[in-house]
């Protein structure tokens, strides 16, 4: 669907969300709720696959076709786009498609990633990989830091576009343009902003771009997506082949030949059967992204985030998040000195968010409203004397 062409808003969306009938749900960094549609399709695969078995032929196309739609949303081509079980998944696809050895190195900034950014390279150590992690400033990846870290011997930078312990939000460009004077791989978790914000990682600079389908693209746990730039893929070499990830030609899957080529595309990324019921609720959820459409997403995510930092800030409550417009997205982590207790309170009266690495984290999608920011910030009032530090500590204590 073209720009021109969304037809719904995030008031219309809403209504497709039933968790926010009973919950103030602040909590799409960790999963989105199911919206009607996807969860419609997810039905409709049951009821087909219980009447019928599998159409796998047309599910194939249709796998395709969603292979097409997600590249859309990539502003990319359908053959850099891969179908993967979770970012993670896709991390570790690419970590070892690089063919990393002695001497090479991978910058990363461990306190703003999720550890699952970080396992993969120190994975690779009994390989001689060296994994050099530089300190963030202020909760933000450093630029400064990471060039100081980066030598001749560097072959991927790793990062997430949006921190989840702090929303951080990464300078895509900057970061990309420093990676391609110096040919290292930028490498992109991009779970936290995908679907919530616009996003071109080849206009950035980006090599290759990973996430999952549950939180910001509002899909189902089970899935994940892999974008490669086109001019890397044929670098690279896939840690695991199956018949998925060679170029049939005009054969069966089922047929055998000892002479063979991979696949075009990131396609030769993919390790057996596609997860029919991951790729199909993903596209229902595309469809409804699609319909409201990116700028209109973005400016409602952004809007709503900035409602609770300044709600926070009035208050004296301390953000975390960067402030700066072009430094957060959807995600404002706060202090609190009694953030596990609060955590509990704001979950008995309703309100879903997380508690993270000590510290609490609030996050807004297309399916949230002002209304959602301001319960919460109403019930951070009426527990304000859990910032008391004469307080009861005790989970039986009052609230």
């Amino acid at each position: 669907m073209s720009r021109g062409a969304a037809r719904g808003s995030p008031a219309t969306a809403r209504a497709e969300f039933p968790a926010t009938r009973q919950w103030t749900y602040l909590d799409v960094a960790s999963r989105a709720p199911m919206p009607d549609r996807v969860a419609a399709e997810l039905g409709d695969y049951i009821a087909t696959y219980q009447a019928e078995g599998v159409p796998k032929g047309e599910w194939l196309d249709r796998v395709e076709r969603v292979r097409a739609r997600t590249a859309r949303l990539l502003h990319a081509d359908p053959q850099e786009v891969a179908f993967t079980k979770s970012t993670s998944d896709g991390i570790n696809q690419l970590a070892h498609a690089l063919g990393l050895g002695p001497g090479d190195n991978v910058v990363v900034c461990p306190e703003i990633e999720h550890a699952n950014n970080l396992y993969p390279w120190l994975h690779l150590r009994d390989r001689g990989l060296e994994v050099r992690m530089v300190e963030a400033v202020g909760g933000e990846l450093s630029l400064d830091r990471v060039a100081a870290a980066v030598d001749a011997r560097t072959r991927v930078l790793a990062l997430s576009s949006v921190s989840f312990v702090t929303g951080a939000r990464a300078d895509l460009d900057a970061c990309g343009t420093l990676c391609r004077d110096r040919d290292v791989f930028l490498l992109v978790d991009g779970v936290q902003e995908l679907g919530a914000l616009p996003m071109d990682p080849r206009a950035a600079g980006v090599d290759g771009l990973v996430a999952a389908t549950q939180k910001m693209l509002l899909g189902a746990y089970g899935l994940g997506l892999m974008w490669c730039r086109s001019e890397r893929i044929e670098q690279l070499r896939p840690p695991f082949l199956t018949r998925m990830g060679v170029d049939w030609g005009e054969g069966h899957e089922a047929d055998l030949g000892l002479d063979y080529r991979l696949a075009d595309g990131a396609a030769r990324f993919e390790v057996g059967n596609p997860n029919f019921a991951g790729v199909f609720t993903l596209d229902a959820a595309l469809s409804l992204l699609e319909e409201v459409g990116q700028p209109a997403i973005a400016d409602h995510v952004l809007a709503l985030a900035r409602r609770l930092m300044d709600g926070l800030t009035d208050r004296g409550i301390e953000v975390v998040t960067p402030t700066r417009p072009t430094a957060h997205a959807g995600i404002v982590v706060f202090d609190h000195p009694r953030a596990e207790q609060l955590h509990a309170a704001l979950e008995e009266r309703g309100v879903k968010l997380a508690l993270r690495r000590g510290a609490l984290r609030a996050s807004v999608h297309l399916f949230n409203a002002e209304e959602d920011v301001d319960t919460l910030l109403a019930h951070l009032d009426d527990l304000a004397h859990l910032s008391d530090p004469n307080a009861p500590t005790s989970p039986d204590a009052p609230l």
